[in-house]
């Protein structure tokens, strides 16, 4: 007897393993027969579960290394915009430079043709004075009728001579001001060429830096989408396995008939919905129910939605895991609801419950980040749209 008694607990163990899994909307009492195939498949989801999980992992962790790369890049590439705007400048000096250094040589050309030019007509004028008897220097000298009048022609000609020398003279210092600013400007230009030629290795190895970090992140991106793939199978394989899961539990038949109608809300006094039906958390889990919380809800009392009977209650659990403390109520027709995350469970499995009866005391077991309860209705072992019944 104490055997048997041993072997039950075992086997609701067991059950209790599988509904964590599949959260079937049946009763129990006919299930012994399909104990020991629910165990390998509960055994064989849960190990697919956990193989997920870890590829959800990498996912996640190829999804941070993508954005990190991603990041890099667009600072990378605000590096080579920034250093690009200061090449066009510096490339605009320098042409401004060469402009300048074009204009310099241009009046170097202009004030050496006023020098050949004022050369010529002094040589010029000094050949004339020479050939003309009266108009060369010793004519002009000897023809003074006066000693007088000698020292004034003799100054003239020196004033002639001097004037011409002073401006070729002129001339000349023009031409090496002009030639020594075209050099500072040469200079001032080999040092912008200098700095530019630094930005364009910048801007080169800047750019190496692109193409690789852009490589990084196709390569991530390649990894990204095998682990995809991987995943996509992987819930593949969950979803066939849980198939054959609801498969056995739409097998076992219902007692009693829904009696349809909406039913009443599983939390008076509180509306709040935390974490609504359909998919969450930028489309990577899909919640299976409705949560609902409140101030101070711990404790508080769930009710059933409908009249029917406990099919199963679950009060054992893993930390972290699962519904925690859960019962699944059968109304009758296929349809069940669960109540998930309590802190007491307040019926027994085989009960009747009536609607609006107290069924549970809310809590935060399982995985749950805080009190609230996990609301559900399923029709044939599968979950659907609570809003549908309660609305």
């Amino acid at each position: 007897m104490k055997h048997q008694k041993k072997w039950r607990q075992a086997a609701a163990g067991l059950l209790a393993v599988a509904l964590l899994v599949c959260a079937p909307g049946v009763r129990l009492e006919a299930s012994a027969d399909y104990q020991d195939e629910l165990d390998d498949l509960s055994s064989k989801y849960a190990e697919l579960e956990k193989k997920n999980q870890a590829i959800q992992a990498q996912i996640d962790k190829t999804k941070n290394e993508k954005d990190k790369k991603l990041a890099e890049k667009k600072n990378l590439d605000n590096q080579v915009n920034n250093t690009q705007q200061q090449i066009n400048l510096l490339t605009e000096r320098i042409n401004l430079l060469n402009s300048t250094i074009e204009e310099k040589e241009q009046e170097i050309i202009d004030k050496q043709n006023d020098i050949d030019e004022n050369y010529d007509l002094f040589k010029q004028r000094m050949r004339a004075m020479y050939m003309t008897d009266k108009s060369t220097t010793i004519g002009l000298l000897l023809g003074a009728e006066s000693f007088s009048e000698f020292l004034t022609r003799s100054e003239m000609v020196s004033s002639i001579a001097e004037h011409d020398q002073e401006l070729l003279d002129q001339l000349i210092q023009d031409k090496k001001d002009i030639e020594e600013a075209k050099k500072e400007i040469e200079a001032s230009k080999a040092d912008v060429e200098v700095s530019k030629a630094s930005m364009d290795q910048k801007k080169q190895e800047l750019s190496g830096m692109v193409k690789q970090t852009e490589a990084q992140i196709q390569d991530i991106a390649l990894l990204e989408q095998e682990y995809l793939a991987n995943q996509a199978q992987m819930q593949k394989e969950m979803a066939a396995v849980q198939a054959e899961i609801d498969k056995i539990y739409q097998s076992i038949n219902s007692t009693g008939e829904y009696n349809g109608g909406v039913m009443g809300w599983p939390v008076p006094g509180y509306s709040k919905i935390t974490s609504d039906y359909g998919w969450r958390f930028n489309n990577t889990d899909f919640h299976t129910g409705i949560d609902i919380s409140g101030p101070n809800i711990y404790g508080k009392q769930t009710v059933a939605v409908a009249d029917g009977t406990v099919a199963f209650v679950q009060t054992t659990y893993t930390p972290g895991r699962g519904y925690g403390k859960y019962i699944i109520v059968d109304h009758g027709g296929g349809i069940t609801t669960l109540y998930g995350h309590n802190s007491a469970i307040l019926v027994s499995v085989g009960q009747k419950v009536t609607r609006g009866q107290a069924l549970t005391q809310i809590g935060s077991t399982g995985w749950s980040t805080g009190p609230h309860l996990h609301f559900e209705v399923r029709v044939n072992g599968k979950h659907v749209n609570p809003w549908t019944y309660l609305k």
